[in-house]
C-alpha cells in the first residue's frame, strides 16, 4: 500500500518549505529525501505513526537545510531547452536543430549540412521531445562509442542508452557502457570526455592512479572538461523528467 497525504509546512533556514508525506509498504524505516524541483518527501512505513515521522522530520531539519541549499531546480522542459539551445552532438558533429510540430515524432539528418530536422508530436510536445531526442541519442552514442573505442584500442560489448538520474555514464565488468541520453545535449568535447572516462574503465575498473593516468593519455584536458561538465550538471540533468 502506498498513500500520499497533504503537504506539511516547515520552516527551513527562515523560509517555509512544503514536505510531502508518503506512506509506503516498500520501506521499513522513516526517510527524508529531496527530489528534483526541489520536492521534499517524508516517506515512512504503514506501521510507523504519523507523529514518529514528524519527530524524525524535526530532528533532521538541519540536514534538510544543508541539502536544500545545494539542490538544483528543475528546468522548464526539454522542449524549452531545445528552443533556447537549438543544437545537439551527434557522434563527432555539432548539429543545428530545426524543429516543427507534427502528428508523429521523426528525425531527418541532413547529408549535406550540419543540421537535423526534428518533428515533435503536437499532441504531447514534452513527452514527444524526450522520445525524439532519446531516439537520436541511441543512434549518436553508439556511433561515438565505435569511433572512440577504435581510436583508443579497447573493445565494448554493448552500448545501452539510459535515463540515469545521478550519472552521465557507467561501465560494467562485462564491457557494457551505459550512457545517459542527455549526453547529446553537451558540446562535442564534453560528450567525448564522458565516453572516454567510461572507456578508461575497460582498462582499469576503479578510480586508481592508473585509471586517471589512462584517461589523461586519451583526454589530456580531462580536468578542464570535468570542471565544465560539473557546471552544466544543473542545466542538463533534470531535463525530460
Amino acid at each position: 500500500m502506498e498513500q500520499d497525504g497533504q503537504p506539511l509546512t516547515v520552516h527551513v533556514g527562515g523560509r517555509p518549505v512544503l514536505v510531502w508525506p508518503h506512506v509506503s509498504a516498500r520501506t521499513t524505516r522513516v526517510r527524508l529525501s529531496v527530489k528534483p524541483g526541489p520536492k521534499v518527501v517524508l516517506t515512512y512505513p504503514p506501521h510507523a505513526t504519523h507523529a514518529s515521522a514528524l519527530a524524525f522530520l524535526r530532528d533532521n531539519l538541519p540536514w534538510l537545510e544543508r541539502v536544500l541549499a545545494k539542490s538544483r531546480t528543475v528546468q522548464p522542459s526539454l522542449a524549452s531547452h531545445l528552443r533556447k539551445f537549438p543544437w545537439v552532438t551527434l557522434d563527432d558533429r555539432l548539429l543545428a536543430i530545426e524543429m516543427e510540430q507534427g502528428t508523429r515524432g521523426s528525425i531527418r539528418i541532413s547529408k549535406t549540412e550540419d543540421k537535423v530536422n526534428l518533428v515533435m508530436p503536437s499532441a504531447d510536445p514534452e513527452a514527444g521531445a524526450v522520445r525524439v531526442i532519446r531516439r537520436l541519442a541511441e543512434t549518436g552514442l553508439g556511433l561515438a562509442v565505435d569511433r572512440l573505442s577504435s581510436k583508443v584500442g579497447v573493445t565494448v560489448e554493448q552500448v545501452s542508452v539510459r535515463d540515469q538520474t545521478t550519472r552521465w555514464g557507467s561501465c560494467s565488468t562485462a564491457g557494457t557502457l551505459s550512457l545517459n541520453w542527455r549526453l547529446i545535449l553537451l558540446p562535442p568535447m564534453l560528450h567525448d570526455h564522458v565516453i572516454l572516462h567510461e572507456l578508461s574503465h575497460r582498462r582499469h575498473m576503479d578510480h586508481s592512479d592508473r585509471f586517471w593516468n589512462q584517461l589523461a593519455a586519451w583526454d589530456p584536458d580531462w580536468k578542464k572538461h570535468d570542471r565544465e561538465l560539473t557546471k552544466r550538471w544543473n542545466v542538463i540533468m533534470d531535463l525530460g523528467r
